[in-house]
């Protein structure tokens, strides 16, 4: 397996070879369209080792990057899931590797924290589900109650409703959710770059969004147009902004949007466009957005004075 070209991720200054390697590999496995079955061993025989060696936080976007790939190593996908939750919540949520006998055995290993994750997990399992009832947990049983309104499984009445009736519904339960995730532990890291990391790796989109906002000093509402639906300019120039690295900006972009960098060349694309962005031009975008915010709010406080007066006029006369 080659994984040169994903040197440009590391962050020079920090970091162990463990580390360095570890994302490297993953990174140029999770580009492979079509992984022969030499790839993946190749893959589980070298990551494994190096996860007892790697920091927290690169064990969490390994985690996040293998949570949805089908043909990811199976060996690793194990390793990673008995992880503390705060590393391996986006396994647990999605892979489709893990199967109800493994995600019971996890239970058994792991305890409550991992249960509350495993909850959120659409699956019909019926010893699945009565281990988890069985922890009579309140989180637990309110993930529960959201799942059993989905009908999982092939269910041709939901393919033939219209997006308008679906979407709204979808949304809703997708919030609640994530609402269930906010009492998980987070790692204890200082910084801004550490904490938005967390905040997308862990599909907490309402703390990423109240970070994110915190951090430029705009309104969550703006904060929510700006990170929009995927990858877009407005959203990778605030990351520039704040400071962050390519790799932070990569494992940002990754938990919120999935993997976004299908292959070799558009990761590097990225790589090379991101660190050509000056931070100082890029702090004069988002001194913009606070502008257009403040004369919004200007505009929108005239229009309550105005309001007002004419209701004053119209008393008086």
């Amino acid at each position: 397996m080659k994984y040169p070209e994903f040197r440009a991720l590391e962050d020079r200054n920090g970091g162990s070879k463990a580390d360095d390697l570890l994302t490297a590999s993953i990174t140029a496995f999770c580009c492979l369209a079509r992984p022969a079955r030499s790839d993946t061993q190749q893959l589980e025989d070298l990551a494994v080792p190096l996860l007892a060696l790697a920091s927290p936080r690169v064990r969490r976007h390994a985690a996040a990057a293998l949570s949805e790939l089908p043909h990811a190593p199976k060996g690793l996908i194990l390793a990673l899931a008995e992880e503390e939750v705060d590393i391996s919540a986006s396994l647990l949520l999605r892979s489709p590797i893990l199967t109800p006998k493994e995600l019971i055995d996890i239970i058994g290993h792991k305890g409550l924290g991992h249960a509350r994750v495993i909850a959120r997990r659409r699956s019909t399992d019926p010893e699945l589900r009565n281990l988890l009832h069985s922890f009579k947990d309140t989180a637990i049983e309110n993930a529960l109650e959201i799942q059993s309104h989905f009908d999982i499984g092939d269910n041709e009445e939901m393919h033939d409703r219209s997006n308008a009736e679906e979407s709204p519904r979808l949304r809703e339960t997708r919030e609640a959710l994530k609402a269930l995730m906010r009492d998980a532990t987070l790692a204890d890291d200082s910084t801004l770059a550490n904490r938005l990391v967390d905040a997308a790796l862990l599909d907490q989109t309402v703390s990423f969004e109240g970070e994110f906002a915190i951090a430029l000093g705009l309104a969550p509402e703006t904060a929510r147009t700006i990170i929009g639906r995927g990858l877009n300019a407005e959203l990778t120039i605030a990351l520039a902004a704040l400071g962050l690295s390519a790799e932070a900006a990569h494992l940002v972009l990754t938990g919120l949007f999935g993997l976004v960098h299908k292959d070799l060349r558009s990761l590097r694309l990225f790589i090379q466009s991101y660190r050509q962005i000056d931070r100082d031009k890029a702090q004069v975008t988002v001194d913009r957005w606070k502008t257009a915010e403040n004369s919004q709010k200007l505009r929108q406080k005239l229009r309550e004075m105005a309001q007002d007066y004419e209701s004053g006029r119209r008393r008086i006369s």
